[in-house]
């Protein structure tokens, strides 16, 4: 197998993982305080007292350690598309566990998620070689900066625009990830770590962290994990096609299927996060503890 076929594969592995810690972290996070940076070590402290919050965590570790192995050898556009389609394996695999039968739209988004992924195996090339593009880098990660803090930071922020920032960030913090990977080839382990990218990822990420979970507590869950979902794609890809210099194709056939690709992935990633959020919803009894459908947003959404 090609390192461009391994690291596309490990994408796959690194979302199915990631969803799963979604689902455990979604439940075990119910009966955690109130998700506020203001008071950073008493949220983490409440979360980590749920074990089932703190198996989501160590499932989720697991999965970003694969999906930097991905990073590290396959393009960010194509890495973050497998990481979005990785829904087509999650949902269905979580509906059979809880024993859910799945829509025939569910169905239809699937069937159009696994049709993307053989479109995108279609002539895909590895990720080019070359310095990594500095500037371009920091001016997008500022720019994501100030558009998840006007998102987040509005008097009338709502879950769906908390989750929003949460996914520009996550998907800025995949492109650093990406660069320190980069460094990493060019001069080994010690250029990737005196580079400013591991920092700067780590940054967005906690930040989407905050944004993430808040919103997941202020309102409904469905919105929230679809608009992240979308933003986290929406975002990574345009960094690893604009910053990066990733190349849909090697022709103009090839790069339009790859176009479409992408595109079915996104508008197949809405309609299956809904499905997830409310395959997380079901208690591990299989009792509902929160339905989605029906929640109307019971807290505020300000930061306290």
């Amino acid at each position: 197998m090609s390192p461009l076929l391994a690291g596309l594969a490990c994408a796959l592995a690194a979302s199915l993982l990631l969803n799963g810690s979604y689902l455990l972290q979604h439940v075990g996070a119910g009966a955690a305080p109130t998700v506020t940076p203001l008071h950073p070590l008493r949220t983490l402290a409440g979360l980590l007292r749920s074990r089932l919050w703190l198996a989501g965590l160590a499932l989720g570790l697991s999965g970003w350690a694969l999906h930097v192995c991905a990073l590290s050898v396959a393009p960010l556009s194509l890495v973050q598309a497998f990481a979005a389609a990785g829904l087509a394996l999650a949902v269905p695999l979580a509906a059979w566990l809880l024993r859910e039968r799945l829509t025939r739209a569910e169905l239809r988004a699937v069937a159009v998620m696994v049709v993307a992924i053989a479109a995108l195996a279609v002539g895909a090339r590895a990720a080019p070689d070359g310095p990594v593009p500095a500037l371009a880098l920091a001016a997008t990660v500022v720019v994501a900066a100030l558009a998840a803090a006007a998102l987040s930071l509005r008097t009338a922020t709502t879950p769906p625009a908390l989750g929003a920032a949460a996914g520009i960030l996550y998907g800025a913090a995949d492109a650093a990830t990406k660069a320190a990977t980069s460094a990493g080839h060019a001069g080994g382990l010690s250029a990737a770590l005196l580079s400013p990218w591991p920092a700067a990822a780590l940054l967005l990420s906690c930040g989407a962290f905050f944004c993430f979970q808040r919103g997941l507590q202020s309102g409904r869950a469905v919105p929230v994990v679809a608009t992240m979902t979308v933003m986290t794609e929406a975002t990574a890809t345009g960094a690893g096609l604009v910053v990066f210099g990733d190349r849909l194709g090697a022709t103009a056939a090839i790069a339009a299927l790859h176009l479409a690709a992408f595109v079915a992935i996104a508008v197949a990633a809405w309609r299956l996060a809904p499905s997830q959020v409310l395959l997380g919803e079901l208690a591990p009894a299989g009792q509902p503890i929160g339905d989605g459908r029906k929640q109307a947003g019971e807290r505020s959404s300000g930061w306290r």
